[in-house]
């Protein structure tokens, strides 16, 4: 009976859907297609493969064919270059990165570049998303030496793992004033050879310069909570609304991101009542709303699938950077959801339903785990819609005017001409790489932006999208990278469990049960008590981090909270006190809340992360001072809520002298303490 009852609702569900088009049928197209043809290639070009073939990434697996000899990271690698007295060049990316390939194809593929890094370097690939104590170490490096941080990042190390050197796409041959990677690596080892006394003194000055920047976790202190023109709060407001963009919404100039944790904290800014926080309750809601339905009718939200690309390239939020990874998905669902309870309205809640449903359609495996990312490049396709071997962001995603009239109906297509502004020479306006020339990126023109579309619109607008879901079904995936990361699958659990709150839909939850128990089943080895960060090809591997235990006990408490089974709760202790074992610094464990972001499992790195502020993901720590301040309330023991709120107020004790100092780049901290801050 129970089984027949949740087959109903999820029957009910999937028609509440504006889109009745099942991508059941779909093909992805995985790292394993792409090896079979860079095998074939391989052969014909006389290139075997190297290290990374036997590896689980995704990432290193696309570079186990390249003519460069590439290592993973490990003591196998270093030790080489002990032995034969070369530098590291260290490579580090993700699968679904689009400069990443560029630099592949551009270098790595290249048999002179090649040859350069093969003579003069042991070369080491780490995937980002795999390995992201690795990458934030180097990125720190990155950003020091360089003034920017991104990927591919390009880092020189010497035996100690010390960053020399680092920068991140470059070109392979020099381009007027930009050095190409040809020149780098001889100059590199021209120092290397002649001069490495001066490599040792920048390596060590960058190597204690690094460290200094990577504990926030400062000492003890307070967040300044004096009268309201001085206090912590008032400060982070000011920074948000400097920050902001009142046009087009957003908190920064193009490029801009979605900024998950600024809207968590808008949106508990503009539900204060009372006298004197009017105004800024207004400000709030009007910051959050505004950027929310930018990004809504804008072309980074996916307007055919549903679903949100990464970011945009230009101010307007019209021309998105093509990736659609699992952590934009699950976040922006949550901050929809958010949103719909301040303001209800049903296109908030359209939002969420659309974005569930791509990710479940096209970022899931069967059995409930969700995949990593999409990639922003695909295959073309010509006018007859034959493969041209040509690989271009976006190519999946965009149309051309005629495109669009042979697929619709004269009625359908005067419709989304105006209402998607498509134009015969294509709509998109930032497009440094002339890649999109005559195509369109489907968007809300600006006419239809602030108006309800009728009933005959709304049904138009559901036949093109089946319409056009046929056909890109039928083009060229882009790849998918299909590892299953711990983190990111408890980021949909909460957004599924939550959003089962908000809107009253028992479904949500079913569904952020059955991941849970995926995850469970498959990345935690129960015997040895031990959670893995990836599962990929049945198998589970790379120790937890912080990011992982956290995201997956607050998906679990959030399945607590809905359906008050205390299993559920049960679990998330265990793993909380799994997570104290592992993160928390034991010798200053009595006084310091602050997480580690990783074990202490690699000796090899030069230090381990203690961060509060967020970056494209809300920072770990503020996460686990989520978990504690639920598992305080949670609790049915005295002394056990005591001490989840002791923990809790050290844990921002740690980190207060930083936050007073920038509190906006802290707003996933400061939304969960705003509740316990009485502002005047």
């Amino acid at each position: 009976m129970k089984k027949l009852f949740l087959t109903l609702f999820l029957y009910l569900f999937l028609q509440s859907l504006a889109f009745h088009v099942v991508a059941e049928n779909i093909k992805h197209n995985t790292v394993a297609d792409y090896l079979q043809q860079a095998k074939i290639k391989a052969r014909q070009e006389g290139i075997k493969a190297n290290n990374l073939l036997g590896e689980s990434s995704p990432y290193l697996l696309q570079h186990a064919y390249n003519p460069v000899e590439w290592h993973a990271w490990g003591e196998t690698a270093f030790e080489k270059a002990r032995k034969e007295n070369k530098p590291i060049f260290l490579s580090i990316g993700y699968s679904t990165c689009h400069w990443c390939h560029v630099m592949a194809h551009e270098s790595f593929e290249n048999k002179e570049i090649a040859a350069l890094l093969n003579k003069h370097f042991i070369c080491i690939k780490v995937d980002r998303e795999q390995r992201p104590d690795v990458d934030s170490v180097y990125m720190s490096a990155t950003q020091l030496i360089s003034g920017s941080g991104g990927w591919p990042m390009t880092v020189f190390l010497d035996h100690k793992l010390r960053p020399f050197h680092a920068a991140t796409y470059y070109p392979p041959y020099s381009i007027g004033q930009r050095k190409g990677l040809k020149e780098v690596i001889l100059k590199i080892d021209e120092l290397w050879r002649n001069d490495q006394v001066l490599l040792d003194q920048v390596a060590t000055s960058v190597t204690a310069k690094i460290k200094s920047f990577a504990d926030d976790a400062a000492g003890q202190g307070k967040l300044d909570k004096a009268e309201l023109d001085k206090g912590v709060h008032d400060l982070a407001m000011q920074q948000i609304m400097n920050s902001y963009d009142s046009e087009s919404g957003g908190f920064s100039a193009a490029p801009k991101f979605p900024r998950p944790g600024i809207f968590s904290y808008l949106n508990g800014v503009s539900a204060l009542t009372g006298e004197h926080n009017e105004n800024r309750a207004k400000a709030a809601k009007l910051m959050m709303k505004t950027t929310l339905d930018a990004m809504a009718s804008g072309g980074i939200y996916d307007q055919i699938s549903g679903g949100f690309h990464r970011y945009s390239v230009d101010e307007n939020w019209q021309v998105p950077h093509f990736e659609k990874m699992l952590y934009s998905q699950a976040l922006m669902v949550i901050a929809y959801s958010e949103l719909y309870k301040v303001d209800p309205q049903q296109k908030y809640k359209k939002i969420v339903y659309q974005t569930l449903k791509f990710a479940m359609d096209e970022m899931r495996l069967s059995a409930g785990g969700f995949f990593s990312a999409l990639d922003a490049d695909s295959e073309q396709v010509d006018a007859t819609g034959k493969k041209t071997g040509v690989h271009s962001e976006g190519a999946y995603y965009l149309w051309s005017e005629n495109e669009l009239k042979a697929a619709l109906s004269k009625t359908e297509f005067e419709f989304i001409r105006n209402y998607f502004h498509v134009r015969e020479n294509g709509n998109i306006y930032s497009d440094s790489q002339d890649e999109f020339t005559n195509l369109n990126i489907l968007y809300v023109d600006e006419e239809f932006k602030d108006g309800q579309v009728s009933a005959k619109q709304e049904k138009l607008l559901d036949s093109v999208s089946i319409k056009l879901n046929e056909i890109r079904y039928a083009r060229p995936r882009p790849h998918l990278d299909d590892k299953v990361i711990t983190a990111w699958n408890g980021m949909m659990i909460t957004a599924l469990a939550a959003a089962s709150v908000v809107f009253d839909n028992p479904v949500l939850l079913a569904e952020a049960i059955k991941t849970s128990r995926f995850i469970l089943n498959n990345s935690f080895d129960k015997k040895n008590k031990k959670l893995h960060r990836q599962y990929r090809g049945k198998k589970a591997d790379i120790d937890a981090a912080l990011s992982d235990y956290v995201w997956l006990i607050h998906g679990l408490l959030e399945i607590f909270q809905s359906n008050k089974d205390e299993h559920w709760l049960k679990l998330a202790i265990k793993f909380h006190d799994k997570q104290n074992e592992l993160f928390l610094a034991q010798a200053s464990a009595m006084s310091s809340g602050g997480y580690f972001e990783s074990s202490a499992g690699d000796e090899n790195l030069l230090f381990r992360s203690k961060n509060i502020y967020d970056g494209a993901l809300p920072s770990a720590n503020a996460i686990a001072l989520a978990n504690l301040r639920k598992l305080s309330e949670l609790s049915s023991d005295g002394a056990q809520r005591a001490s989840y709120s002791m923990q809790a107020d050290k844990l921002v004790a740690s980190f207060a002298t930083v936050i007073n100092q920038n509190p906006a780049a802290a707003s996933t901290l400061l939304s969960i303490e705003l509740n316990r801050v009485k502002l005047k």
